[in-house]
């Protein structure tokens, strides 16, 4: 059945009554939905409602709530991703692939080695679409957060500061492995990769460096290929 994510303000009472034109496009030219429809809706607070369309016009569609419950395919896990900012398409991969697989929050890092330097109130428009996207598509009914760019010292004192497991991949840490657990921090480097002082710093603050595996991987692969590992 297909799934739509519906801002809060749009529900009243047992109705949701959506202006968006996109959404309303969407079911009528492409979808072709027609009264007694049935979606589920959810508006990114981990509850689902399965909604009947009401009434679909050029300028708002409305649904009836018929039924609720709680989200069924959030992970156990609560992630946060410390994600250094990589080359544009490279990142929205990243955002859309770590949603799917359950992340909870996205941070982006200004990291040393970082290519791209700033992130234009466009690209984060653009940024928190995807994400939306890929929840509706996923079956999740919690969009992840996704914060300002903030630069490598703002990262480690806004992880330090989260509970659970803070964890840094490094390509030359070879002793420690990934360490699962309910609440996890997972800083991802840049192309190039993170520098010896930041990993100084990370370690400092009480943040542990773990390999990966032996093979160096590319930052958009190494943030999805963790996500999967910490999730499963």
């Amino acid at each position: 059945m297909q799934r739509f994510f519906i801002p809060k303000e749009d529900f009243s009472g047992d109705y949701i009554i959506s202006r968006d034109k996109a959404l309303v496009g969407q079911l009528k030219k492409v979808l072709r939905a027609k009264e007694g429809d049935k979606f589920w809706l959810f508006e990114g607070s981990g509850l689902e409602y399965l909604g009947q369309l009401i009434e679909l016009s050029a300028n708002q569609a409305k649904f009836l709530i018929i039924d609720r419950r709680q989200g069924i395919a959030e992970a156990d896990s609560q992630i946060v991703l410390y994600q250094s900012l990589i080359k544009a398409d490279k990142f929205e991969w990243v955002l859309q692939k770590t949603t799917e697989l359950g992340v909870v929050a996205v941070v982006p890092v200004i990291s040393a080695r970082s290519i791209v330097r700033q992130v234009t109130p466009a690209k984060m428009k653009r940024y928190q679409e995807i994400l939306k996207e890929a929840t509706e598509q996923c079956g999740g009914a919690v969009i992840p957060e996704l914060s300002l760019p903030v630069s490598f010292t703002e990262a480690i004192k806004h992880a330090v500061k989260q509970p659970g497991v803070k964890m840094i991949a490094w390509e030359k840490e070879e002793e420690t492995d990934l360490i699962k657990a309910k609440d996890v921090c997972i800083f991802i480097g840049p192309e190039g990769g993170f520098t010896e002082e930041e990993i100084g710093l990370a370690k400092d603050s009480g943040i542990t460096s773990v390999s990966l595996g032996k093979r160096i991987l590319r930052a958009e692969t190494a943030a999805i290929a963790t996500l999967a590992r910490l999730i499963t």
